[in-house]
């Protein structure tokens, strides 16, 4: 018998480092305090966004170099969505939008006496606040959660799954059971 000496994908994946078992965890994590620094601090370094696209852009690479040549492929698991993160998120928001009303509205300068009054610069920050809010909220209205043509096809699936289930318990009925087509009609 010839014995092949080539290894197979299997075998040098096994090689390879482990994976760490909480990946997306660290990601989540790490991408979710980026985000926040920019929100809460975005009035105040304005490069900040830009500084954070170029480093997500390297960690982007550097993941997928590690993930695909370093270490082990990972198991897949199946997520209905990213949980605890979207609360986490939408709670960045909201303080992001309220730090940075007040910093704009406190460092504001008018040459006339506008602006002199704290009262009025609170009136600032609180316009500019619920504006933000109002403009998040009827985006978040306006765009649905899940896309027509995703919802389509997830009808269309459960059509075609409900089919077959039927299909499949007239098939495996027994004989004289009275479940569908003209067994159901004569049976009532």
């Amino acid at each position: 018998a010839v014995v092949s000496t080539q290894s197979t994908g299997i075998e040098e994946d096994r090689q390879l480092i482990p994976g760490d078992n909480d990946f997306t965890l660290s990601e989540y994590t790490e991408k979710c305090i980026m985000y926040g620094f920019i929100m809460l601090f975005g009035a105040v370094f304005p490069l900040a966004p830009l500084v954070a696209l170029v480093c997500n852009v390297i960690d982007v690479r550097i993941d997928g170099y590690r993930i695909l040549w370093k270490n082990r492929r990972y198991i897949a698991q199946r997520a209905e969505d990213i949980g605890i993160w979207q609360y986490i998120l939408e709670f960045l928001n909201m303080i992001g939008v309220v730090v940075n009303s007040l910093i704009i509205a406190h460092t504001l300068k008018d040459n006339g006496s506008f602006l002199e009054n704290i009262e009025n610069k609170w009136l600032i920050a609180f316009g500019f606040e619920h504006v933000c809010f109002c403009v998040k909220f009827i985006i978040s209205y306006i765009i649905p959660d899940v896309p027509s043509d995703v919802q389509f096809k997830m009808r269309k699936e459960q059509f075609q799954v409900n089919q077959l289930f039927e299909k499949g318990i007239t098939k495996k009925s027994p004989v004289g059971t009275p479940t569908s087509g003209k067994n159901a009609e004569n049976a009532v």
